[in-house]
C-alpha cells in the first residue's frame, strides 16, 4: 500500500484494536479490588483517547464527563507545583475530616489518633497505591458514602460495555489479535495505615506535608505499572508499554515542574540537582512527534508512519520518529528512565523498615 493517508487510518484502528484487546483481557481475569480500582486512569485515557478519535460521545453526559476527568488525573501532578500542592492539601484536608467523622464519640475527634491515609504495597516492600490518589480521581470525599459503590459500578459498567463494543466491532473486519498473558489474577496483598498529621517514620525527609504526598503519589503511579501491570503482559505489549510511556512522561513534567517552583520559591525544598540529571536524561525520550501519537490514536498526517518500517514492532513508529532505533532500544530506554524516577522518589521513604500488614 503506497497510500500513506490511508495506511495511517488502519495503523491507527489496528491499535485501537489491539489495545482494546489487551484491556478486555484484564476485565475477564482480574477481580482484585485494589488492582480493578486503580487501573481505571488507563480505561478511561484508552475510552476518552478512542472517543477523541471517532468524534463522537457514546456514554451518558454524567459518565462522559467522570471519564475525561479520571483520565486528566493522570496528568494532574504535572501542572504548576502551587496547584499540585493546593490541591494535594485540598484532599488531604477531605480526607482527614471524613475519617475522623467516623469516630464514634465526639471527644476523640481531638486527640488526632485516627488514621486518614491507606497506602497499598507488595510483598518486596514497593508501595503501589494510596486512599487519598482513589479518593481523588473517583471524587469521593467519603468512602463510607452508600451511593459510592453504586456509582462505580454504573461507570464500570459503562467502561467494560464500550470495550467489548469496540472489541466485538472490530473484530468482525479486522480478525482478532492475539494477546499474551505473562500471568493472572494478581493480588495486591498488603497495606500500611497512616495520620498524615503527624510525623511518620515512612517519610525520611522532614519534609512539608504536600511535598511527601506529592512523591507518594507519583510513586504509587511508577510503582504500579512497573510491579502490577507489567508483569501480567510479556515485556512489549504495546497497550502496557503505551501506559509506561504516559505515566513516565507525566512524572517527568511534575519534577519539572517542582524543580521550577523550588527555584522561585522558599517554602519547599528539594533535591534540585538530582532532578536535573533525570530531566535531562528525557528530552530525548519525549520528543513530541512521538509523544502526541502516544496520547492519542489519530496518526493521519502525524509523520510517524512509514513504507519503510511498517512491518517492523508498533508498526515502525520508533523507528520513523527516532532516526532508525528500534522498538526494544528504546523500551529499555524507557524502562531505565522509569527506574531512575522511582529510585529518586523512593529515596524520600523509609519503604523497606515499616512493618506491613495483610489486606
Amino acid at each position: 500500500m503506497n497510500n500513506i493517508p490511508e495506511l495511517e487510518k488502519l495503523v491507527s484502528i489496528r491499535i485501537i484494536q489491539e489495545d482494546a484487546e489487551a484491556i478486555y483481557s484484564l476485565l475477564s481475569s482480574e477481580r482484585d479490588s485494589i488492582f480493578v480500582i486503580e487501573i481505571i486512569p488507563y480505561y478511561a485515557l484508552f475510552v476518552q483517547s478512542c472517543q477523541e478519535y471517532m468524534g463522537d460521545n457514546f456514554f451518558p453526559e454524567e459518565i462522559a464527563l467522570r471519564i475525561k476527568d479520571i483520565r486528566n488525573h493522570i496528568k494532574s501532578y504535572s501542572e504548576a507545583f502551587g496547584k499540585s500542592k493546593r490541591k494535594i492539601a485540598s484532599i488531604d484536608q477531605e480526607q482527614d475530616e471524613s475519617f475522623k467523622s467516623q469516630l464514634r464519640f465526639n471527644f476523640l475527634k481531638s486527640w488526632n489518633i485516627h488514621l486518614n491515609l491507606g497506602t497499598y504495597w507488595t510483598e518486596d516492600h514497593h508501595v503501589i497505591g494510596n486512599t487519598q490518589q482513589l479518593a481523588a480521581f473517583l471524587d469521593a470525599k467519603n468512602f463510607s458514602d452508600p451511593d459510592l459503590g453504586k456509582k462505580q459500578y454504573e461507570l464500570g459498567y459503562q467502561i467494560r460495555s464500550f470495550i467489548s463494543s469496540v472489541r466485538s466491532g472490530l473484530s468482525e473486519s479486522l480478525g482478532q489479535p492475539m494477546v499474551n498473558r505473562a500471568a493472572t489474577a494478581i493480588k495486591i496483598k498488603y497495606y500500611y495505615d497512616i495520620n498524615t498529621n503527624n510525623q511518620n517514620s515512612i517519610f525520611v525527609d522532614n519534609a512539608s506535608k504536600e511535598l511527601n504526598l506529592f512523591y507518594l503519589h507519583l510513586l504509587c503511579n511508577m510503582n504500579f505499572v512497573k510491579c502490577i501491570l507489567r508483569p501480567l503482559f510479556p515485556d512489549g505489549n504495546t497497550w502496557v508499554f503505551r501506559v509506561e510511556y504516559v505515566v513516565t512522561y507525566y512524572t517527568f513534567r511534575a519534577l519539572l515542574r517542582l524543580k521550577n517552583y523550588c527555584e522561585n520559591n522558599t517554602d519547599i525544598v528539594a533535591d534540585t540537582g538530582e532532578i536535573d540529571e533525570i530531566l535531562s536524561k528525557g528530552n530525548d525520550l519525549f520528543q513530541s512527534k512521538f509523544r502526541n501519537c502516544m496520547m492519542h490514536y489519530n496518526l493521519q498526517d502525524q509523520g510517524v508512519l512509514s513504507l519503510e518500517h511498517i512491518e517492523k514492532p508498533f508498526f515502525g513508529i520508533i523507528e520513523t520518529c527516532f532516526e532508525g532505533m528500534d522498538y526494544q532500544t528504546y523500551l529499555s530506554s524507557l524502562h531505565k528512565m522509569s527506574n531512575r524516577m522511582i529510585v529518586f522518589l523512593e529515596k524520600h521513604f523509609n519503604c523497606s523498615s515499616i512493618e506491613l500488614k495483610q489486606l
